[in-house]
């Protein structure tokens, strides 16, 4: 669905300008409430598993942001600078319960580090956008923003979660709201990306070096100290994956949709990265378990 997003805006330009602004956030919305049906927040007891969020934290905001910062950093343009601040400062994807789940990782552990970080987004996510970039970001609206785009879908996804089809319905709600959400910032964006070939091929690099580098870093040192796999799935995944549809999102409502380019080009990247890491840990070959927590 993201690479048919892609083609899609890049042929269609996107959508009219009257309703551009809207769909990303409708589709987003619909997109954070299906996935967060993976998260239980039943049963989170911070004391057992503090030392999970404490890695989880650390590799989502600490290793993996710090990173992106640094991306910014070197980033000349403002809008651009933007949009890697805003992937530094939102929650990490909540594609990494499923994914932990192939891997036959620790899942109650990265489900519950994901749902205390989607929590702290509601605070992380405005308090870092203003104290890192502060120009033209309204704190109303940001907050404003914020709430609707973490804490609607949070709440809507209870109910969801009730729902016995709730596991068939859900990859291809979250696919086609993807589509939307790409479609519409590659179309806006689409006069960029067709006349500024330095500039994705700046991003792209970036957005290897985000994957692939600091993933296989990151794995390699976890295993320096003969860390147990769980250890290592729960690091590697932290530090590779971010909300980017929520960093597209509000890259465009609160900048223009050039910010929302290193979320895009990123999402591309991790598509392959996901794709590699079933290779890199050997994923077991027994029964499909169903794990709950």
């Amino acid at each position: 669905m993201v690479a048919a997003g892609l083609v899609a805006g890049l042929a269609t330009g996107g959508y009219p300008s009257d309703i551009s602004a809207i769909v990303p956030q409708v589709a987003l919305v619909s997109a954070m409430a299906f996935s967060l049906t993976e998260i239980a927040f039943r049963g989170i007891s911070l004391r057992t598993q503090a030392r999970g969020i404490a890695v989880a934290l650390v590799m989502s905001y600490g290793v993996l942001g710090g990173l992106v910062l640094v991306f910014a950093a070197l980033s000349p343009d403002p809008d651009i600078r933007s949009g890697w601040v805003l992937m530094a400062a939102v929650p990490p994807a909540v594609l990494i319960i499923p994914l932990t789940s192939f891997l036959r990782g620790d899942v109650r552990t990265s489900l519950i580090s994901d749902a205390a970080l989607y929590l702290l987004g509601l605070v992380s996510v405005p308090a870092l956008s203003l104290l890192l970039l502060g120009r033209s970001v309204s704190v109303e609206d940001l907050v404003l923003q914020t709430v609707l785009l973490i804490g609607v879908p949070l709440v809507v996804s209870r109910p969801l979660r009730k729902w016995n089809r709730i596991h068939d319905v859900r990859p291809t709600a979250v696919g086609i709201s993807f589509f939307f959400i790409v479609s519409a910032i590659v179309g806006s964006t689409r006069g960029v990306l067709l006349s500024r070939l330095d500039l994705v091929a700046g991003l792209s690099l970036f957005s290897l070096l985000r994957t692939f580098g600091l993933g296989l870093l990151i794995l390699g040192l976890a295993r320096i100290p003969r860390l147990s796999r769980d250890h290592c799935i729960e690091a590697v995944t932290f530090c590779s994956f971010k909300n980017l549809g929520l960093t597209v999102v509000l890259a465009s409502t609160f900048f223009s949709p050039l910010a929302g380019l290193p979320a895009i080009v990123s999402l591309v990247f991790e598509l392959p990265w996901v794709s590699t890491l079933p290779f890199l840990f050997r994923v077991p070959r027994r029964g499909v378990e169903e794990i709950s927590a």
